[in-house]
């Protein structure tokens, strides 16, 4: 997924960026003006932006009388994001890295950021486990990311790694975890079991399952994703809320040159009431498992 340069004084230039998807509710008016645009990736995959943007729609509509409109979803990963609102291609995101969200904010891109929902991270891989990675739940990442190392390298490149490498907060967490064990696969020279597939995630799940690679991904993904792929792959560690380094948490930020600002900030504000987005979040399943947390309390 490249991303999109950002020239900062064409602001004027707004490049036009084609919805993957449009929700319009429950009025169903495919003639309803687009009054949002949200730029993320797997939530909209997963079908998370679609329940929300419909909910928010209703919402909207019975509460102050505005006429239907419709939201589209802008399909970029957590970088490209950033882009797309500092071209004002997109009147918010929804990203998942802290510190990116604070320079974004800090460079004049966004003017506001709120706590949406949490992710969790996870480590999955072949049911055969050639790399004979502890299987207990419990092992931290940075062994089990040890463990997969050592075997990689002894297997002569026959067992691999699958990553995005596409600067999502995926990509950016799996590379936290190599560098924190002494590892960094992608430098020169290059390491082959660390194999490269830019894909969005669903499509990079899919392929590390018929490759029989292991990768990190995130529960929404996981769950998400069609019932063929997780047949062939087991779970070595899931995250949880009480365990902070392999939360994934997803944040709202409007862009401050959004074109549809006044409708971006009320999508923020909706998006952190337990009325609101909150309950959205804490409902939404696929399968009957729930896919997100919802937002802790800030402050």
């Amino acid at each position: 997924m490249a991303s999109i340069s950002w020239n900062p004084t064409s602001q004027d230039r707004e490049p036009y960026v084609k919805p993957e998807e449009v929700y319009y509710g429950s009025t169903g008016s495919t003639s309803a003006p687009l009054k949002l645009r949200i730029a993320t990736g797997g939530a909209g995959q997963s079908g998370l932006v679609r329940a929300l943007a419909d909910a928010f729609i209703d919402d909207q509509v019975k509460r102050t009388g505005c006429e239907p409109f419709s939201v589209g979803w802008l399909k970029s990963d957590t970088s490209a994001s950033f882009n797309y609102l500092a071209q004002a291609a997109a009147d918010l995101s929804i990203t998942y890295h802290g510190v990116a969200e604070e320079t974004a904010i800090a460079q004049g891109i966004a003017d506001r950021r709120v706590y949406a929902w949490r992710d969790h991270f996870m480590l999955v891989g072949p049911k055969s486990n050639p790399a004979q990675l502890s299987t207990d739940g419990t092992t931290p990442i940075e062994t089990l990311f040890t463990q997969l190392f050592r075997a990689a390298v002894a297997s002569n490149n026959s067992i691999r790694f699958l990553t995005r490498f596409d600067k999502s907060a995926t990509n950016i967490k799996e590379s936290h975890v190599w560098a924190a064990i002494g590892q960094t696969p992608w430098s020169y020279p290059y390491s082959f079991w660390y194999h490269v597939v830019p894909m969005f995630p669903f499509q990079a799940l899919e392929a590390a399952a018929k490759l029989g690679e292991y990768s990190l991904v995130d529960w929404g993904t996981w769950n998400g994703v069609q019932d063929f792929v997780r047949k062939e792959m087991i779970v070595y560690l899931l995250g949880k809320d009480d365990t902070p380094e392999m939360l994934n948490p997803a944040r709202v930020l409007v862009g401050t040159h959004a074109r549809n600002k006044e409708v971006a900030n009320a999508f923020a504000d909706w998006m952190i009431r337990d009325d609101g987005g909150q309950k959205v979040v804490e409902g939404f399943a696929i399968n009957g498992v729930v896919l997100y947390s919802k937002a802790p309390k800030e402050g």
